[in-house]
């Protein structure tokens, strides 16, 4: 009886495996957008496991661009449920909020910003935050999530430490309690923090550790990596990355200073789901850098050159953190890579004609 069970068991085990349902792999969905100076809008796609991207349509924000670049990271934001999604109108000094639906969005409002030149926006529960470049300052808004719309928040409108910063980010921290800005041309990061009503209360300055300071992420443990233009490419292969620990008061303490990629200028830069890697967008040298993070927020490079992109901008990592995205300003193209664990890159699928001045980028 033993040994027919035996047989038996592999055949019923197969049978029972041939009846479940396949489990189809999920596409991302990848959003940017236009800043056309005359009709804004956020531009859809869909990217297929099995290859391919495709147009799921594009939608205005009710504002405008600028029609030229911004010089910004996070042009767009996106809600934790993911049902959210926020753009900014750098050219006409509005927000605008879309509802996230199966096959496309809809607009659901647009605010007049109290600042000049919103480049970069952030979202942590009912809390939305831009900086403008404009100005060189903060503003904020409370969201309701029944209505979908935005309430300029009393007293949110903030200075930042000075005049013509080139402000390029602005973000939470992962308890909505501190914001972060990198400012450019000041070569500063400024820090604040939020009391009980989401209103800034408090604001710390300090030096960048590299020149240059450009795009951040908030990786574990609320340590902050941050990438460092140098000047924009007037030093060949000084490129660099730097992290620092970020306080509950919002006050920024380096771990790590100028981790060189041996490009010429990182500008944008993107963590991993899991915190263990960021990787950076270098416009002048063409390429894709990655580095390793550890728990403390050490960072060590990986590849100087993950991968080559033709002047490669905005990036995006899916949630499973298997797809880098990045938005090539030099052909204008939406192209996917694969993530090694050694943090090389392996090129995929390529999406032409994309918006021309095209700023931002959000995967779900």
């Amino acid at each position: 009886m033993r040994r027919k069970m035996k047989r038996k068991l592999p055949a019923v085990l197969f049978a029972i495996a041939s009846a479940l349902p396949a489990i189809a792999l999920a596409s991302d969905k990848l959003y940017t957008l236009s800043n056309d100076a005359t009709s804004n809008a956020v531009y859809a796609y869909q990217h297929s496991p099995k290859g391919g991207f495709s147009l799921i349509g594009n939608y205005a924000t009710g504002g405008a661009g600028t029609g030229a670049g911004l010089g910004n990271q996070g042009a767009l934001a996106i809600s934790a449920n993911e049902h959210y999604l926020f753009a900014v109108n750098a050219g006409s000094n509005e927000v605008s909020v879309f509802a996230i639906q199966k096959n496309g969005l809809t607009l659901l409002d647009t605010v007049p910003d109290n600042g000049k030149t919103p480049v970069s926006i952030t979202v942590h529960d009912n809390l939305v935050y831009v900086v403008n470049s404009g100005d060189d300052s903060i503003f904020g808004y409370q969201f309701d999530s029944v209505t979908g719309k935005l309430t300029a928040l009393t007293d949110s409108y903030q200075p930042l430490g000075g005049t013509g910063t080139g402000a390029a980010q602005i973000s939470f921290n992962s308890t909505g309690t501190v914001l972060v800005v990198s400012e450019k041309a000041t070569n500063k990061l400024t820090s604040f923090h939020l009391n009980h009503r989401g209103v800034p209360n408090g604001s710390y300055s300090i030096d960048s550790a590299g020149s240059t300071p450009f795009g951040f992420a908030f990786g574990k443990r609320d340590q902050v990596f941050v990438s460092e233009a140098q000047g924009g490419g007037s030093n060949l292969n000084a490129s660099s990355v730097s992290s620092y620990a970020s306080a509950d008061n919002g006050k920024l303490t380096l771990i790590d200073g100028e981790v060189k990629s041996f490009q010429t200028a990182a500008c944008w830069l993107v963590t991993t789901p899991d915190g263990r890697m960021a990787f950076t967008a270098d416009t002048p040298a063409n390429a894709l850098s990655s580095y390793k993070i550890d728990f403390d927020g050490h960072l060590k490079l990986a590849q100087s050159q993950a991968a080559v992109a033709n002047k490669p901008g905005d990036l995006a990592i899916s949630g499973d953190g298997s797809t880098l995205y990045s938005l090539n300003g030099g052909d204008h193209t939406l192209a996917s890579y694969q993530i090694k664990a050694d943090g090389q890159l392996i090129s995929g699928d390529t999406l032409p004609s994309l918006p021309l001045f095209a700023t931002g980028l959000i995967v779900r």
